[in-house]
């Protein structure tokens, strides 16, 4: 996830920018197929782990889960490459940041969620609490690794930019990770009219406001074309 710019060559940089756009933008179709079919679930009760582990299509979203964790990777890759980060200490941490939220992805992932709350989880059998263990422990270090890249990623465009308008895109990706956090850990879904569980909605716009930022960020790296390559 280190490499240095001298050893990014232009070539590629625009194949790891092609690699990362397409993960990214194939994340959010495979994970709509993932949604579909006949079933009792519902998008803003039931959180993504569970269509993953209950839904007839359930696969489609277990790739969605993978396009998501390449795109992290190429991110990673680019960002000590591009002139707004710099070779330093800072986009190296975020690049490291980054490669932990692939790995917690690639957690959910592999360990499939086996009880959506904590009472249905009291009557599995040992297996399966360590299964979600597991799984939760990928959700954790997903969803704050990559507030935390952001949030260092925003941070970094908004001083570090040559005009206004990457500075003000700067701002916007880090406001992305907060916002995500309050989306996911606030009740604002019953101010706007819906009642009951809705623990569903609440990630489904976190996690948006996630791949947001991430856009914000390639399609900074996209059209500066200023990365130090040979």
């Amino acid at each position: 996830m280190l490499l240095k710019p001298k050893i990014m060559t232009k070539w590629v940089e625009q194949a790891v920018l092609f690699f990362a756009w397409t993960a990214l933008l194939l994340s959010p179709i495979t994970m709509f197929i993932g949604h579909l079919g006949s079933h009792s679930l519902t998008w803003v009760q039931n959180q993504i782990s569970t269509y993953a582990a209950q839904a007839p299509h359930d696969h489609w979203i277990t790739a969605a889960m993978l396009l998501s964790a390449l795109a992290l990777l190429c991110i990673g890759l680019l960002v000590p490459a591009h002139s707004f980060y710099g070779q330093n200490l800072w986009s190296r941490m975020i690049a490291m940041v980054l490669g932990a939220a692939a790995a917690g992805l690639l957690l959910i992932a592999g360990f499939e969620e086996t009880a959506p709350n904590l009472k249905l989880l009291q009557n599995v059998g040992f297996s399966a609490v360590r299964q979600q263990s597991f799984h939760d422990a990928g959700l954790l270090l997903f969803f704050y690794s990559a507030l935390l890249a952001l949030m260092m990623s925003g941070l970094i465009i908004l001083t570090k930019g040559p005009d206004l308008l990457q500075r003000f895109q700067g701002l916007l990706i880090g406001l992305c990770g907060p916002v995500a956090f309050l989306s996911l850990t606030t009740v604002w879904p019953h101010s706007i009219g819906f009642s009951g569980m809705t623990a569903g909605l609440k990630q489904r716009v976190a996690f948006l406001c996630l791949g947001l930022g991430f856009g914000l960020i390639l399609f900074l790296m996209t059209k500066s074309g200023k990365a130090d390559t040979l």
